[in-house]
């Protein structure tokens, strides 16, 4: 499996010759951090839940004209959404991509939306912004920072659901000083833990 990273919860994910986008919201594209132009397929684009940071509907526009063959999946309350679009959005999942509907975690505004967890290639879990669900996947996608948690509870649920690797994804809104400090604590704290922390850079692809 080959994994990138473009920019906050948006990875790219290659396994066996098919190609997933996961989460490409306002971030990505005002970072300009993915390129559709470098990837030749794209067979699924996967959406956790509907908050810009995970759904930006030009950049989905953007991605469902150049690859208008592409499934895309997410949950009711996205289809309900990209519907308005023209968009078609599968919610019952697939072979290859397993869903399961998680909490999105308490925000201090508004209502929380439904939020769908990914089980991808059953190699990797994407949870969206969600700290509680169960883990059958080596990898994690896993959730590090937020105005609805706290780092110390996304390492607890780290630790205590023990991934074989640990991928961190929404971090935006650390800079790069912040950033790359954590990571660095990311890494040796859950060494000890036997777990492998890999903080991937904006584009970075690593295979595992």
């Amino acid at each position: 499996m080959k994994i990138s990273k473009h920019v906050h919860s948006c990875l790219r994910i290659e396994e066996n010759g098919k190609t997933v986008i996961v989460d490409p919201g306002n971030y990505t594209f005002e970072a300009n951090a993915l390129d559709l132009g470098k990837i030749v397929t794209l067979n699924y684009l996967l959406i956790t839940h509907e908050h810009p940071d995970h759904l930006y509907i030009p950049l989905v526009l953007e991605i469902d004209k150049r690859f208008p063959n592409c499934e895309i999946i997410s949950n009711k309350s996205v289809a309900e959404i990209l519907k308005k679009e023209g968009i078609e959005v599968n919610t019952k999942g697939n072979k290859d991509i397993k869903i399961k509907e998680v909490p999105h975690e308490r925000i201090f505004s508004g209502d929380v939306p439904q939020n769908t967890l990914f089980e991808i290639f059953g190699k990797l879990t994407h949870p969206g912004d969600s700290l509680h669900f169960d883990l059958n996947t080596d990898v994690l996608a896993l959730p590090v920072q937020a105005p609805w948690c706290s780092t110390t509870e996304a390492v607890e649920t780290g630790k205590n659901l023990k991934p074989r690797i640990i991928i961190p994804v929404h971090d935006w809104h650390w800079n790069e000083t912040a950033r790359n400090n954590f990571y660095g604590r990311f890494k040796d704290y859950f060494k000890n833990e036997n777990i492998e922390f890999i903080g991937l850079t904006t584009g970075e692809l690593i295979e595992i």
